[in-house]
């Protein structure tokens, strides 16, 4: 059984990556723009913060490290989606 503090870990880790992966998504969809590092620096700060609150608050120990990882990009990738689109309208 993998240890929870490492599940945490994992989470926090693949939720950078997820809204690293919508910072990316949205800069080759508007690639007339130059790549903003504000905007990466913004979608990291998110979704480590969303990734800490889903490993406090989810049992993330009965999904296993896959479970976790997936967890985690798809709420990083949604939570910076979610604040994009708010900022937009």
């Amino acid at each position: 059984m993998v240890e929870a503090e490492l599940l945490n870990v994992a989470v926090v880790i693949s939720a950078i990556l997820g809204s690293g992966l919508n910072t990316l998504r949205g800069y080759l969809h508007h690639n007339e723009e130059g790549y903003s590092i504000r905007k990466l620096v913004g979608a990291l700060i998110i979704s480590t913060f969303g990734a800490i609150a889903i490993g406090q608050s989810i049992g993330v120990e009965g999904l296993g490290l896959v479970g976790t990882v997936l967890v985690g990009l798809t709420s990083g990738f949604a939570l910076d989606y979610a604040i994009t689109k708010a900022k937009k309208d």
